[in-house]
């Protein structure tokens, strides 16, 4: 390698980004380098028509390594990354779903029904999650893929039982192909190279790149992050999205370091490697879903925060490229720099809002509460959008249930039956028109959450119970160390930890409305229980007047008063009771979260008029805190009120949302008002806290003109997107929650 890395090295990033953006849209397969995509469908037919004679686990890797062996490649000569390959119509995603299918039809179609009925009456919705997971990414950059292979053989040498040799002839076949593949990509870079000569020197340093990978695990900054991208590409082509990137610090920090002090690269040489590298990420989402979660920051034990010379440089690109994807996390603790606290409220304040901040001590006090050791707490990352989880330990599905809250008010108001489907999907817990007491009606909507609970974690985890016929994993497996010393796939819970995350969203409206059945009902007696149902029956339609008193004469979240506060804890610690430390079907637990997502939108579709004054159909509220437009006593009332939540219940995570107007977080006054009410949130107690700093003036005007606005960014939920991309409906949100603001 050159000296400087990046000398005669041809055009720079921003000479060919626009390039980059489109390279997984237009692929530039040539026929010489493989298999069109008829002939590796014929091929990999020939190889699934043998189930039922070999196992899956076998079939699944042997489909992997024939597709690597011949599916089509491209090397593109101005990237300094290679990856593409033909991935014959996400293969191996097609027949894990055909799986899943099987498994509900023929295993346990009862659960399957109950996740249905679940989804269509908005009582919750529920998979087998099997997307939600992260590698181990600092065990697999220390060994890299030649140290994985040589352990699997060694282990294999060794196996005790013929589930452990048929686990490691697994991984020895995909890390061969893995290497296989490497070494058509090298080949193809050198091709490249005497294609076009202009770029001869970026495709020798390329080729040179993915020989070492052939043959010993990364050394040098360019090598950790070609590797990284490997890995992810290999792990979402065996079938499971990665959802965290892991700590840019802890994985690359050391590379970043040794090379600086060998003159092998320059500062600015590491930031066009980052550049290039981050426009994977972009191109491969294109800036819309989940995107790729890269955390910041943290301790590392009780002492050290991770934060170093990379974080600055990682952080200072995020606020350059001003881009939705990657996405950021931040571990935030007293003993993270200050100029990094400051350098991370600035890029908030300016509109880089494409970060999650969360509280580390919180977290990792939440985590040491589900039984993770206290060593092992210190290596969590966060998985998707908030959710902890330790790295290369444990598989912990954060996302399997997405629970409606709310929906338990309108079962407990009807004896079980939803109303806006007529289904009767709850138990009986009796006609509400007879209760005489506010705790008789909460004990009927405790029942209701309990059953709706019960009934989605008993289809989970039966569905757990049948991941090794669904979606055996070799490949990711392979870079859990636990999976490895056990000989045990992570489809047969051979992680250390084998948790399962539940949802729950709608606190809000979930509190507002029980606190207005409190009030207008039991404490005022403004309506009987039965103008109450007929009200919502109505949708508000024959008394509107009605709807502004529920809107604005009871109290609700969000605004510190201590009644309405009372029961949002209280139905906290109501649904965490109730899922915490309940097994799963993986030799693990249900493990609590509180927030939305976009599901805010498809559960709110299906959940009618509540007592808090919403109508039927709109959206639930987002996040943890309160319904768009209640939080009428300002951001540190909001903050106050949610940070009376016990966290320490919520292992699994949870996230407040925050908008400000750009005018409070002006200048340099605005990031010490960002960084005080961050303080504010964790002081209290609270875990993950995201920003939106917008103008409603602004967003209106994106909707009339979108030319004009392509690059404005919304955090959606755990993610952020393009404003002008969005539905009518989600803009209409976000007009409708800035314009509370003042």
């Amino acid at each position: 390698m050159n000296q400087k890395l990046f000398t005669a090295a041809g055009p720079g990033y921003y000479e060919v980004k626009d390039h980059l953006f489109d390279q997984y849209q237009v692929p530039a397969y040539r026929a010489e380098t493989g298999l069109s995509a008829e002939e590796l469908e014929a091929g990999a037919a020939a190889i699934m028509a043998r189930d039922g004679i070999e196992s899956r686990q076998v079939i699944r890797s042997e489909l992997f390594a024939y597709v690597l062996d011949h599916a089509r490649i491209d090397v593109d000569p101005v990237d300094w990354f290679a990856d593409h390959f033909d991935q014959a119509n996400r293969l191996l995603w097609r027949l894990r779903e055909g799986w899943r299918t099987e498994v509900g039809r023929d295993f346990i179609p009862t659960d399957a029904e109950n996740l249905r009925q679940g989804a269509r009456t908005g009582a919750f919705s529920a998979e087998l999650d099997l997307g939600h997971i992260s590698p181990g990414w600092q065990f697999l950059l220390k060994e890299g893929a030649v140290g994985i292979l040589q352990q699997a053989k060694e282990r294999l040498a060794n196996a005790a039982d013929d589930t452990a040799r048929e686990f490691y002839t697994t991984v020895i076949t995909v890390y061969e192909a893995f290497l296989r593949f490497m070494a058509r990509l090298e080949a193809e870079a050198r091709l490249m190279g005497e294609a076009h000569p202009e770029h001869a020197d970026r495709m020798a340093k390329l080729s040179d790149c993915l020989h070492a990978l052939q043959h010993r695990a990364p050394e040098t900054l360019y090598e950790a992050l070609q590797a990284a991208y490997l890995f992810h590409q290999m792990i979402e082509f065996e079938g499971e999205y990665v959802r965290s990137m892991g700590s840019f610090e802890l994985n690359f920090g050391r590379f970043y370091e040794a090379d600086l002090a060998a003159g092998r690269i320059t500062e600015e040489d590491a930031r066009e490697l980052i550049r290039y590298f981050w426009m994977k990420f972009f191109a491969w989402t294109r800036g819309s879903g989940n995107g790729k979660n890269f955390y910041f920051g943290g301790l590392v034990d009780d002492e050290h925060d991770q934060v170093g010379p990379l974080s600055y440089l990682a952080m200072e690109l995020f606020y350059e490229l001003n881009t939705t994807d990657p996405k950021l996390s931040v571990r935030l603790s007293r003993k993270t720099p200050e100029p990094f606290r400051r350098l991370v409220a600035k890029c908030l304040r300016d509109g880089r809002t494409n970060m999650v901040i969360v509280n580390d001590e919180e977290t990792l006090s939440a985590i040491r509460g589900r039984g993770i050791p206290y060593e092992d707490s210190f290596r969590y990352l966060l998985i998707g959008c908030y959710e902890p989880a330790i790295e290369g330990k444990e598989v912990a599905c954060n996302m399997c249930i997405k629970f409606n809250l709310a929906k338990s008010v309108e079962l407990a108001l009807h004896n079980g039956v939803d109303p806006m489907s007529g289904e009767h999907i709850g138990i009986e817990t009796g006609d509400s028109e007879k209760f005489e007491t506010f705790e008789q009606f909460y004990a009927a909507y405790e029942a209701q959450l309990a059953h709706q609970l019960k009934k989605v974690h008993t289809a989970i985890a039966h569905y757990e119970e049948n991941w090794a016929r669904i979606n055996p994993e070799p490949f990711i497996s392979a870079t859990f160390l636990p999976c490895l010393e056990s000989g045990r796939d992570i489809s047969q819970n051979g992680a250390a930890y084998n948790n399962t995350g539940c949802m729950g969203g709608g606190l809000a409206n979930a509190a507002d409305s029980l606190m207005s059945i409190k009030q207008t009902v039991y404490d005022e007696g403004r309506y009987t229980m039965a103008e109450l149902k007929s009200l919502l029956a109505s949708n508000f339609a024959e008394n509107p007047r009605e709807k502004l008193y529920l809107l604005h004469r009871v109290p609700k979240w969000g605004n510190n008063d201590e009644q309405v506060d009372a029961i949002a804890r209280r139905i906290a610690e109501s649904y965490t009771g109730l899922v915490n430390g309940v097994p799963n079907g993986r030799g693990g637990q249900f493990t609590a979260s509180m927030f939305t997502l976009d599901y805010c939108f498809s559960l709110g579709h299906r959940t009618g008029a509540l007592p808090d004054g919403r109508e039927a159909g709109h959206y639930i509220a987002k996040g943890i805190g309160a319904m768009t437009g209640c939080d009428r006593a300002g951001v540190t009332a909001h903050i106050a009120s949610v940070a009376k939540l016990d966290f320490g219940k919520i292992p699994n995570g949870s996230v407040l949302d925050l908008y400000l107007h750009p005018s409070a977080v002006d200048g340099e006054k605005g990031i010490d008002t960002l960084l005080q009410l961050i303080d504010a949130y964790f002081t209290g107690g609270g875990y993950g806290v995201q920003f939106n700093i917008l103008n409603a003036d602004d967003l209106r005007e994106a909707q009339r003109h979108p030319e004009e606005y392509a690059t404005l960014q919304v955090r959606v939920c755990g993610w952020n997107v393009y404003f002008v991309t969005m539905d009518e409906e989600m803009q209409n949100h976000f007009i409708e929650t800035t314009m509370q603001m003042v």
